[in-house]
């Protein structure tokens, strides 16, 4: 047995199809640093919800499991050594599947007011979610950790916890954040009113560059 060097998937040796879906399982932690990355780069708040809501997606799959307690696969639970722990649902696959349901609301929202190149950007990120999912969620059958039952009611639950994380996104008391002592020392800001915020932002820019010349 092979594994890969970040959280240790386990694939069988000289197997490049199951080498390329143990590093695919890996996805759904990209996608949790980069949301966390946006948070601190850009300050908004919305971007710092999404962290929490993978957080408790997370929490939610682990409840989840340890209530259920429906085991893993028998015929490769001992090769993995995790005969002692649950599988449903497969955590891995309701994280990207939340992902990819987010964003795909996130993708459609203010649509009209969306410039070309962002519905452009908006629709490769969300093909390449969906791509991902499929890719997570095949490695976790592929390679033993997970039964089908399991993965598809992880998919299940994650696209229903990403629409109800949009719909909270959309609740108007994270508004009154970015006036707060909190909000200000922080400098976060709120950019959910603005259908395409970097756009915008490029715009305000070079006309402040114009200005200064």
């Amino acid at each position: 047995m092979a594994f890969t060097d970040f959280s240790c998937v386990y694939y069988n040796e000289g197997d490049n199809l199951g080498k390329i879906l143990a590093y695919a399982a890996l996805l759904p932690y990209v996608l949790i640093l980069h949301h966390a990355s946006q948070f601190y780069g850009r300050r908004d708040i919305h971007e710092g919800v999404i962290v929490v809501a993978f957080v408790l997606n997370e929490g939610i799959a682990r409840g989840l499991k340890h209530g259920l307690r429906h085991p893993r696969p028998t015929a490769t639970c001992a090769k993995l050594d995790l005969c002692d722990s649950y599988g449903m649902p497969s955590s891995h696959t309701q994280s990207i599947a939340f992902a990819f349901m987010l964003h795909l609301l996130l993708h459609l929202r203010g649509w009209g007011g969306k410039s070309l190149g962002t519905r452009l950007i908006g629709a490769c990120e969300v093909v390449g979610l969906g791509v991902a999912a499929l890719l997570t969620a095949s490695s976790r059958v592929y390679l033993g950790y997970h039964s089908i039952d399991q993965v598809v009611v992880g998919g299940l639950l994650g696209v229903a916890i990403g629409a109800m994380c949009f719909t909270v996104l959309g609740w108007r008391g994270w508004d009154l954040i970015p006036s707060t002592r909190f909000g200000t020392f922080l400098h976060l800001k709120i950019c959910w009113g603005a259908s395409d915020p970097l756009c915008q932002e490029a715009a305000w820019y070079r006309d402040l560059r114009k200005k200064a010349q």
